[in-house]
């Protein structure tokens, strides 16, 4: 299904009880951010919803939003149309990187309802939250930023924090140096060219859910194959760049190349706090925006996050892609990033091994695929377990693995993106490198049977369970379902 806007997705959310305006008052630099930090640290994620304020302390018409792409995976799943489950959500985004579909240029459209230029510029007339109260260097937005590759033209699109530094000047984190928008700028400053750059806030969610697509992908020609209709964009005002008509709120300027300032510290997906280093500066020469609009933000900071459900979920689908259909491998069966590493920090792959190697292949597959800039931890289990089930990998690794034969280190290499047990502080560039281990969790010969009743019994006890006059039941899960 296509979410036209942020505003027809918001009264989707709301009809199915995914999203709560709160009238109460609140102060944008440490009550915003204390609420949602609430909602995703009190609340199983079953329960979380997304959550809007209307009455933000010193700014009359502004509304700030948040936790509205990806609270829970029923959130993810209403947004790309598919049933609630793992299998479904990955079948979805899978369908759209096999089949997107290219936006279309339009005339005008709403995110063109107000243009300010010169002296009107001001980022300060946005409520702009603290999403770490205290922590922060300031104010950020978390949005969608847009870049061309300035040889092929090719477009980038990737969630990037954005340091408010001035009333037109921001930060920006590139991230690791394989991702497209750090190549891009890289190709800009060979040629003596600040970079045009846009940047818009409060899309429809596919557009944020495919935006840590790798490098050489339209992110939003894959949104477009997942909404099973095009995108649609306007010209930019000052730059030659495309935005989605039906935006909130459009940033134009261009990425100086030879300016730089300090960026950060912000509350990261790592749960650390991370920046306090020199990073480039983007100067706004435009903003457009819809009359009363609205600001988005994407929750990072300690997970459970929105950003790690958002990366786990696109990931995890991107690289079972890879694996099994770019790579041809044989016998993959699952690919589960745990939420508590922010979806890229610890991999857990399920497989059935068919011959020497197969593990190897497997594991530096998924290194290749994300430039080595992912996981730091890969483990490769049998196709018996099940990974999303903690019980099951701590029991995988109690007794398939034997640490002196089993586990692979590939040391001095690029680290995790903002790792800190990677590199000590002041670091940066060159000098910052990490390490991967691959644990082969598979068994390497016949095992024992597992100690545990026939599982065709225990489901007859299951089916029967209300007979025995005992309370009822959690969903019964046995090894190799």
């Amino acid at each position: 299904m296509a979410y036209e806007s942020l505003r027809t997705w918001l009264r989707v959310l709301e009809q199915q009880g995914l999203f709560r305006w709160v009238d109460k008052e609140v102060d944008k630099d440490w009550e915003v951010g204390s609420v949602l930090r609430m909602i995703f640290r009190a609340m199983d994620e079953d329960n979380r919803y997304g959550i809007g304020f209307r009455n933000v302390r010193g700014f009359e018409d502004g509304r700030i939003v948040a936790g509205v792409t990806a609270a829970s995976r029923r959130m993810i799943a209403t947004a790309l149309g598919c049933e609630n489950n793992l299998e479904a959500i990955h079948a979805c985004v899978t369908a759209g990187m096999t089949a997107p579909i290219e936006p279309v240029i339009v005339e005008g459209g709403p995110c063109k309802e107000v243009i300010l230029r010169g002296d009107a510029v001001d980022l300060g007339k946005l409520p702009v939250p603290v999403w770490t109260p205290e922590k922060d260097a300031g104010p950020y937005l978390t949005p969608l930023w847009v870049t061309k590759d300035p040889d092929s033209g090719r477009r980038n699109i990737g969630i990037r924090r954005c340091q408010i530094k001035g009333r037109d000047r921001t930060g920006i984190l590139f991230g690791a140096p394989d991702r497209g928008g750090a190549i891009h700028y890289e190709k800009w400053k060979r040629r003596g060219q600040h970079m045009p750059a846009a940047f818009f806030i409060g899309g429809d969610p596919v557009q944020y859910l495919v935006a840590p697509a790798r490098y050489g992908a339209d992110e939003l020609a894959v949104a477009g194959g997942i909404r099973g209709a095009p995108i649609e964009l306007v010209k930019c005002e000052t730059v030659d760049l495309e935005v989605p008509a039906h935006a909130e709120i459009v940033v134009e300027g261009e990425i100086l190349i030879d300016e730089t300032e300090p960026e950060g510290p912000f509350g990261e997906f790592t749960g650390h706090m991370a920046g306090g280093r020199e990073g480039p500066v983007f100067r706004v020469t435009c903003i457009t925006h819809r009359r009363e609009p609205i600001v988005m933000g994407v929750i990072s900071q300690f997970p459970p996050s929105e950003s790690s459900m958002i990366k786990r979920a696109l990931l995890e689908a991107g690289l079972k892609k890879h694996l099994a259909e770019d790579l041809n491998l044989p016998g993959i069966r699952a690919v589960h990033a745990l939420e508590a590493g922010g979806g890229t920090a610890t991999l857990w792959i399920s497989m059935r091994k068919m011959y020497a190697g197969h593990v190897d292949q497997t594991a530096f597959g998924v290194l290749g695929h994300f430039g080595m800039s992912y996981f730091k931890w890969i483990v490769v289990c049998d196709d018996d377990v099940d990974i999303e089930d903690p019980f099951m990998r701590d029991w995988v690794m109690a007794w398939r693995v034997r640490p002196d034969r089993d586990i692979r280190l590939i040391g001095d290499t690029a680290p995790v993106e903002l790792d800190p047990s990677s590199f000590e502080p002041g670091r940066s560039g060159s000098e910052i490198r990490g390490a991967k281990m691959i644990v082969d969790a598979t068994r390497k010969w016949d095992y024992p049977a597992l100690s545990l009743p026939p599982p065709a019994r225990m489901r007859e006890v299951a089916e029967n369970w209300d007979e025995y006059g005992l309370p009822p039941l959690d969903e019964l899960k046995l090894p190799g379902d």
